[in-house]
């Protein structure tokens, strides 16, 4: 084991990218892609190996196809094998990439995992990152291991947004916090060519018809919960299961009629066609439900995350007459091209990027957690009074998110500058 002194001082740096990978997750994704553009910016001839933890290391090559990156293949099966990575004795950096790791409503398990190697990873005295991340409504337990991993055991803390940051004081983290902008607002466009492409292959022409993007996801099956066995469609990664209530499956298909019926509506008012974007494989099976409750199936352009990667996602971003969305990462993939957007949202991520565009009234806040109970009576009547709300201002929202969109990047350009500086101080030739 080489001594503290020796280990700061040597040539070559080597990182672990701790995030929620080879799951088809665009948004995840896409921040990993500009968090490794970070790193070979920062570190330069000084990186060293980088290791991806990936739950499949097949799907991560899709995003990750350089051999040059390590997979790490882990899962929530596997809770203890993230720390036998962070021990070794080559390691010199634990990064948490994954924006959504400060949120429990999912699951408290992946907060836990990150806990448990950032201590483990300290004790070997390695260094601990948290990069670009978000912080959402956390169980009072979460919130106290939260705060003692990040007072006690993380050097350099940068959140995404300023609603972040004031929760993570609420909670009582004390260390220096930067407010930063997620990565992703630096993914690069895609060349013209590649995008009319992927149209030409999706059947999609905005010269045709407007298309309106919209990205559904399942509310109502959170949190995953540890099973011996359950149903194959509620199956998350063995031993976790996706948990329903009877009031959640009730729920679960009045989103889906409603959702519907909003969607047969803008094409009987708008004659649009609609790219219904499933963001990450969870998504599939609502986006499903959704067109099986349509009169108009044939109007659908099915864009699925399993059989497009974020270039090509982000190729339908841009070409949207505007989206009605439950992610936060479609928010942030359409910024540059100043595409309105309505949100249907379930936690504070989405809530945070329309409170900085000043479009709340565009925001729909539809599922709280624990409850899991639809806030909003009428999702459909909602819905249909914000779009006619949004074809008024059509042009105001574009120029706003242009306007905005330089801002937001500036602010992910900051993760760059103060890993940098971080690096200089900390870890010196």
């Amino acid at each position: 084991m080489l001594k503290k002194d020796e280990a700061v001082r040597k040539p070559k740096l080597n990182v672990i990218c701790f995030g929620y990978n080879g799951v088809n997750n665009t948004g995840s994704e896409a921040k990993l892609y500009t968090t490794l553009m970070d790193l070979k910016e920062v570190f330069g001839p000084r990186l060293g190996q980088v290791a991806i933890l990936t739950q499949s290391i097949d799907q991560q090559r899709r995003y990750t196809p350089d051999p040059a990156y390590k997979l790490v293949e882990v899962g929530p099966g596997t809770v203890f094998s993230p720390a036998q990575w962070f021990v070794m004795r080559d390691t010199d950096i634990l990064m948490l990439s994954e924006g959504s790791t400060f949120i429990d409503h999912f699951s408290p398990l992946f907060l836990g995992m990150f806990c448990f190697a950032a201590i483990a990873a300290k004790g070997r005295g390695h260094s601990v990152v948290a990069y670009a991340n978000d912080c959402g409504h956390l169980k009072p337990s979460s919130q106290k291991l939260l705060k003692y991993t990040l007072n006690n055991k993380v050097d350099l803390v940068m959140l995404r947004n300023p609603d972040a940051y004031k929760r993570m004081r609420e909670y009582g983290v004390t260390v220096p916090i930067t407010v930063t902008a997620d990565g992703a607002y630096e993914y690069p466009t895609p060349p013209p060519e590649h995008k009319e492409k992927v149209l030409k292959r999706l059947n999609l022409d905005p010269a045709r018809k407007k298309i309106v993007g919209i990205a559904p996801k399942e509310f109502f099956w959170w949190p995953i919960k540890p099973r011996l066995y359950g149903a194959k469609s509620d199956l998350y990664k063995w031993p976790f299961y996706q948990s329903w209530t009877p009031e959640a499956r009730k729920s679960s298909r009045q989103y889906v009629d409603e959702s519907a019926r909003y969607s047969d509506w803008l094409v009987d008012t708008y004659d649009v066609d609609i790219a219904m974007i499933a963001m990450e494989h969870m998504d599939s099976p609502p986006a499903i439900q959704i067109v099986e409750k349509m009169k108009h199936k044939d109007r659908i352009h099915f864009v699925h995350s399993d059989d497009n990667t974020v270039d090509d996602i982000v190729c339908v971003l841009s070409a949207l007459w505007f989206q009605v969305t439950t992610r936060y990462h479609t928010t942030v993939l359409a910024s540059p091209f100043g595409i309105p957007m309505i949100s249907v949202s379930s936690d504070t991520r989405c809530e945070a990027v329309f409170r900085e565009l000043g479009i709340m009234d565009l925001y729909i806040d539809y599922v709280g957690h624990p409850e899991r109970v639809p806030r909003i009576k009428d999702l459909y009547g909602t819905l249909v009074d914000m779009t006619k709300k949004l074809v008024g201002r059509e042009k105001d929202l574009r120029q706003k998110a242009i306007e905005m969109h330089p801002k937001f990047y500036e602010r992910a350009r900051m993760n760059v500058k103060l890993l940098k500086e971080w690096v200089e101080k900390t870890l010196p030739v």
